[in-house]
Parts: C-alpha cells; structure tokens; sequence
C-alpha cells in the first residue's frame, strides 16, 4: 500500500511535471491549425544596404557574396559590405575575389581587433545611411527572392523587423534530421506569436529592419539576433517571423559541434530574456502580456522543472517500491539514450532542447566572443 509521503511525492512531482509542460502544451493547441500568411507585394523598392557578417568563414564567404548577387532584389538598389571580424587572411583573399566584378556598390571591411558579431553590428549601424538594413552571416545561402519578401513584409509601417525561416541543410543524417524536426515546431510557434503580434526568437543568420526601429543593439549581454527584436518590440514595432522568405543553413560537421553551438544560443536567448523582462511598450501589449510570459516559462523555468518534477517523482516511487523507483529511473535513462542515439525525430529534439537550456541555466555564462563552429 502506498504512504502518504509517496503519494505526496508524487503528486507534487506531476503537478511540477504539468507546469514545466504548461506552454509547450499551450503552443501545440494553438499552432495545428496557422493561416497561411505571405508578403505582400513590393510597390517601391527601397535603398537598402546589406551586411554579411564573418569570422575566419574562409571560402563560405565567396558562396554568400554570389548568392546575394542572385537576388531579385534591384542591383542598383543594393549596397553590401563584407565584415571580415579579426581580418581573417583566407576570408580576406576570398572576399576580394567575388567583390573585384562586383554588380552593386560594395566594400569590405576588416577590422583588424576581433570585435564580435554585435559590437560589428552596431558598428554598420552607425555608418550606413539607409533605413532598412539586412544584417546576414555567411553561411547561409538563400532563395533569389528572400530579401523582396523580407522588405515587403517592412512595408507595413508597424513592422520594424522581420527575420527569414531557416532550412537545415549538409552535415549528417543525425545533426540536419535533429535540427529539421526542432525547426518544424520552432517555425510554427514563431510564425504564431508573428500573427498575435510579434516574436523575438529571430533567426540571427538573416534579419531584416528598420533603422528607425532599432538604432542599437545590445552588446554586453544575450544574443545578437533576440537583442535585435527585442529592441525593436520595446520600441513599439512589430518584429515577425516570414516563413515565406527561405534560407539554408549549413549544419555543423558533427553532433559534437552542434552542442557547442546549441548552448551558445541557448546561453544567448536566455540572457537576452533577462536583460529585457523588465521592458515593457504599451504599443506591443499583445506580445508583453501574452507571448513573452510563456517564452520566459520556457527558457527560464520549464528546464528546472522538469528536472525537479523528476527528482521527486523518483522519490516518490522509491519510497513505494524500490523496484517503481527503478522502472522510473530505467525510463529516463532510456529516453535519454534514445535522444543521444537518434537524435532526428521530435522527441528526442525536445529533449535535447531542454538539456542545452539547463546547461545554459545553469552555467550562468554570457558567451559574446567564440570560437566558430565547424561546418
């Protein structure tokens, strides 16, 4: 027969298990069923300037200055700069070889003292003179038509950011199968907060805005690409997540790369929340009351919880019955292995998912210089 401080264990510990499930829960009933919304169409094309960002990408670089030559976006409207962070040699030599016949106005930029991808950011910031900037890194490549959905969708005048979905692509089976299914549920829940209001989990690697919008980012703490749309949101605009604008990110070359760069972001996203939970813009009540609570749950309590929901449901059976107690153990232990050893399938992406957030959580970092991650 039960004890009454078993079952009290237990309860207790399905109780916190519920609450640490809470806002996944609340996502996944609320996303099965999106209206699918696209950019409208471009009346004027606007002066932009886009900015591919670097650190010691080597050839990589070459690839993304000729893919943004494909664009369908006018030439003559176009200005790139390349920022070669720590002026790389071998980002060097082939940045100069795609920019010596160069179809729009370019230039290249080397900072010789290793800045970091913010501090380089806010550095462009500065200089360019266009209200709508593109910030991008190298190792992506994109659909020709990417960056005229992204400023079509800044035409609506609440609109301040919008950041394009992400496709993974090369590495293994494992790293691109694990990252596609994080990113089939990801999207969806971005691409629900876009149409409440706004969403400030950005993909970093290709990020339209408004200069009126977002004057600075952020770079003592948190993430360049959160601290971009949080910006924006505090600032009254609408930072939104288009699925219709496609990019393709090279994965990294093993599992072992994409944990490095797993708690880097997680690290990132998580201070990002800290720094601006006080903030508040009465324009954007929707997303501070709303969206922002639950992502906060997500990154900030749900990982600690389900861990605590764990320790006493364990101990809840252990005092039932040892042999309970063990059949737990052998559960996580098992979906555990599971989620190391085939790691391409949703469950498995949540759990790691939650195991980079506590790693984040609990180191209590502030990553904001690193090494670059193999891909």
């Amino acid at each position: 027969m039960i004890s009454v401080p078993s079952l009290l264990l237990i309860i207790c510990g399905l109780g916190i298990g519920c609450a640490a499930v809470y806002p996944y829960i609340s996502y996944l009933l609320k996303i099965r069923t999106l209206p699918s919304v696209s950019a409208p169409e471009i009346i004027v094309y606007p002066s932009i300037s886009v900015v591919i960002n670097a650190y010691k990408e080597g050839p990589l670089v070459k690839t993304r200055i000729e893919n943004v030559f494909q664009s369908q976006y006018p030439k003559d409207r176009l200005t790139l700069y390349v920022v070669n962070d720590g002026a790389d040699p071998a980002t060097s030599v082939a940045a100069k070889e795609s920019l010596v016949h160069s179809p729009v106005k370019s230039q290249l930029i080397e900072p010789e003292m290793r800045l970091g991808k913010i501090r380089c950011q806010n550095m462009m910031l500065s200089a360019i003179e266009d209200e709508i900037i593109v910030f991008t890194d190298a190792d992506i490549t994109t659909k020709p038509d990417a960056l005229v959905k992204l400023v079509a969708h800044l035409q609506n005048p609440e609109v301040g950011a919008v950041c394009a979905d992400l496709v993974p692509v090369g590495s293994t089976r494992s790293v691109t199968g694990s990252e596609g299914a994080y990113r089939s549920v990801y999207g969806k829940m971005c691409e629900y907060d876009s149409l409440i209001d706004s969403t400030y989990n950005f993909n970093g690697p290709l990020i339209a805005f408004k200069k009126s919008a977002v004057p600075h980012i952020e770079e003592t703490t948190g993430a360049d690409d959160a601290n971009l749309a949080l910006t924006c949101i505090t600032n009254g605009y609408r930072a939104i997540y288009a699925v219709d604008a496609v990019a393709y990110e090279l994965q990294p070359v093993s599992f072992r790369e994409q944990y490095h760069q797993k708690i880097r972001r997680a690290d990132g996203l998580i201070n990002s929340t800290r720094h601006f939970q006080s903030s508040y813009s009465e324009k954007r009540k929707l997303f501070w009351k709303q969206i922002f609570p639950l992502r906060r749950w997500m990154l900030l309590y749900s990982p600690l919880l389900f861990v605590v929901s764990t320790v006493l449901l364990c101990a809840g059976f252990f005092l039932w019955s040892v042999l309970y107690c063990l059949a737990i153990v052998a559960l996580v232990i098992a979906v555990l292995m599971f989620s190391l050893i085939k790691p391409d399938n949703l469950l498995s992406s949540f759990v790691l998912n939650q195991f980079y957030l506590l790693i984040g959580l609990l180191r209590r970092k502030n990553i904001q210089l690193w090494d670059r991650v193999e891909k």
